[in-house]
């Protein structure tokens, strides 16, 4: 079940998905980036220019969708780099400091909470 709210970061949307069965699912393009959330571990989508195919694995996702043209100021990423492609935050920031913002956000109350300070926190 896919459900999705205003974020307290303005322009970005908080959301959270929970596959209702298994099997692939898709994801359509929309030009924003997220970070992503699932199963304690954070990543970075990059903005979609097709439609993403997703794993179909189970388990819940939370994620906050920024606005085309806000995610690389935020996450210090230029969003070329990250077109059509899904990667670990550990990827794209120091091990430490991606590490403890996923403790952050898994600290939360629930990760779409957690995500969403977390972001408002980037933006301050």
């Amino acid at each position: 079940m896919y459900a999705e709210r205003a974020s307290r970061l303005s322009g970005a949307v908080v959301w959270t998905n929970t596959p209702s069965g298994p099997g692939p699912g898709r994801v359509l393009p929309d030009g924003c980036m997220d970070l992503l959330w699932y199963d304690g571990r954070l990543l970075v989508a990059g903005p979609d220019t097709r439609a993403h195919v997703t794993e179909g694995g189970a388990g819940a996702w939370a994620g906050v969708r920024f606005c085309p043209g806000t995610a690389p100021a935020l996450l210090g990423v230029p969003a070329d780099a990250l077109r059509d492609r899904r990667v670990e935050l550990t990827d794209l920031w120091p091990t430490a400091r991606a590490r403890r913002l996923a403790a952050r956000v898994n600290a939360a109350p629930d990760p779409a909470t957690g995500l969403d300070e977390a972001a408002l926190a980037r933006a301050a």
